[in-house]
């Protein structure tokens, strides 16, 4: 069996019966398994909660010095740790980190971007550089599952929010990885008519986002997601922890 690349939404971590289902598939594929986090939820809710304000831009965060803060509490800290705590008491030995962690990551701070006619900062938001697995390699052939929070590294401006999709992508491309799963809360991506699609082109999305039925966060996932195939990634699927369990899902091509 290749190595696997599965990215979990943080909207998943607070689901036991998800994590029962990843943890079993973690568990059937022996070392060769990593696993790459974000924490949208955690990040909105601990926002509202500071009475930040939150923007995206066509599904995409800007991270504010105030967000940048909420970040390494939710994703690089009480998410990470959470999750590791969930794989330890499943029997599962993992270790946590960054891409800021063991020199994983560099990377730059994102230009200002034009999307949809619109010139937009997304401010403290990483675009990668290189990715240096040497620190992966050597957890997964001690055994251990290595789970690691979207966030990298730029020598000028410190610790920069990723898009934990686009990060997924790198860190699968460095580990030559097979597969790459996208794990979030639907079992597939819907159609217009809400109807799960077992296998998605290129032309498919982008009439899908022409014709308004992909959306918001979907948008960009995709988007990264039929890049990670022309980057040289063998599999791209997305689904959920049930879906992963019963082979279901949306399948990239």
């Amino acid at each position: 069996m290749g190595m696997t690349v599965l990215k979990l939404s943080g909207s998943l971590s607070d689901d036991p019966t998800s994590l029962d289902l990843v943890c079993q598939y973690i568990s059937e594929h022996g070392s060769q398994v990593v696993v790459v986090h974000g924490g949208g939820k955690q990040i909105n809710e601990m926002c509202a909660q500071l009475g930040i304000p939150v923007v995206q831009v066509a599904g995409r965060r800007i991270t504010t010095p105030e967000t940048m803060d909420v970040l390494l509490k939710t994703v690089g800290g009480s998410l990470n740790r959470g999750l590791v705590s969930d794989l330890r008491s499943r029997g599962i030995h993992s270790v946590g980190l960054t891409g800021a962690d063991g020199g994983l990551t560099t990377s730059h701070k994102r230009p200002p971007l034009v999307i949809d006619g619109v010139e937009t900062d997304f401010q403290l938001v990483g675009e990668l550089d290189s990715v240096n697995p040497s620190i992966l390699h050597t957890l997964l052939s001690a055994g251990v599952v290595p789970v690691i929070a979207c966030l990298t590294w730029s020598e000028e401006h410190g610790y920069l929010n990723i898009n934990a999709d686009t990060f997924a992508i790198a860190i699968a491309n460095a580990l030559s990885a097979d597969d790459l799963v996208f794990l979030m809360e639907p079992e597939a991506v819907l159609d217009a008519q809400k109807t799960p699609i077992s296998r998605m082109t290129k032309t498919d999305f982008i009439a899908g986002v022409s014709q308004g039925w992909i959306t918001d966060g979907m948008r960009p996932k995709l988007e990264t997601g039929f890049n990670a195939l022309e980057s040289g990634i063998k599999s791209i699927k997305l689904t959920n922890p049930a879906g992963l369990a019963q082979q279901k899902g949306t399948i990239l091509s």
